[in-house]
């Protein structure tokens, strides 16, 4: 009952959808739910219990052996990246991610023909705190709206110094997915990136732990997806980019 009256009490002071609103089936959602507080041990468990397939790394050891390309295919994912994770449920009207943004988590919400915003809203936030996943906040006042099929991918914001490919996967509705179709190197919730450091400029301290190898105006980082925009902001960055890879010669 206290789950249920808590539900209630963060979509109505939230300033949720209008009654009547839809959801798209030609655009995808991303929402604002704030900070997480579950144990990953206690999330793995309890994903386990309920028939998710749980992949990534957690304490340093492989929590499987099946491949990414296998796992990716299943219904219900939990993906664990150490202290961070992603859930992923699919299903016949709507599909759903659970992820990691820079002020806790958000859920990116993709529905297969048009849908009321609130009723799905609900009986998707209503599964989660039967996992325990609760977030602090639901921001459902202005959710973020993309579409699923566009010729050209969102542009960063203005004053942001990243490549347009790498704003587009921070945005992208299947990170997974869509690092892989751009080449870039991917190891758990982080990809591989370049950073161009202006002059006289230094990786923020913040992202340092990310570092790969630095030298001079450059350094590589393994960073994670929801970071990019946040690092690429920076005063002392000139820009964030996909790293340089040799293309064969053509004979």
């Amino acid at each position: 009952m206290f789950g249920v009256l808590l539900l209630a009490i963060l979509i109505i002071g939230s300033g949720m959808a209008v009654s009547g609103a839809q959801l798209m089936q030609t655009d995808y959602y991303l929402i604002a739910i704030g900070a997480i507080d579950i144990p990953i041990e206690s999330l793995i468990q309890t994903a386990q219990g309920q028939g998710f397939s749980v992949a990534g790394f957690y304490g340093g050891v492989p929590l499987t052996e099946e491949s990414e390309e296998t796992l990716q295919a299943m219904p219900s994912l939990l993906y664990v990246d150490e202290s961070w994770f992603l859930l992923r449920v699919t299903s016949e009207d709507f599909d759903y991610t659970v992820r990691p943004t820079g002020e806790g988590y958000e859920l990116a919400l993709v529905p297969h023909k048009d849908l009321p915003q609130e009723e799905t809203i609900y009986s998707v936030i209503s599964s989660l705190q039967g996992m325990g996943i609760v977030g602090n906040e639901l921001d459902m006042g202005f959710p973020e709206q993309y579409a699923k099929e566009s010729e050209k991918g969102p542009l960063p914001p203005e004053g942001v110094a990243i490549d347009s490919s790498l704003y587009g996967l921070s945005v992208a509705v299947d990170w997974f997915a869509e690092a892989s179709r751009l080449g870039v190197d991917r190891v758990g919730l982080r990809v591989e990136v370049v950073a161009e450091k202006l002059p006289e400029g230094t990786i923020p301290e913040a992202f340092t732990p990310f570092i790969e190898s630095e030298s001079g105006d450059l350094a590589k980082l393994l960073l994670p997806i929801w970071q990019l925009t946040e690092l690429a902001r920076s005063s002392s960055i000139g820009n964030v980019r996909p790293p340089y890879h040799p293309q064969p010669s053509v004979p």
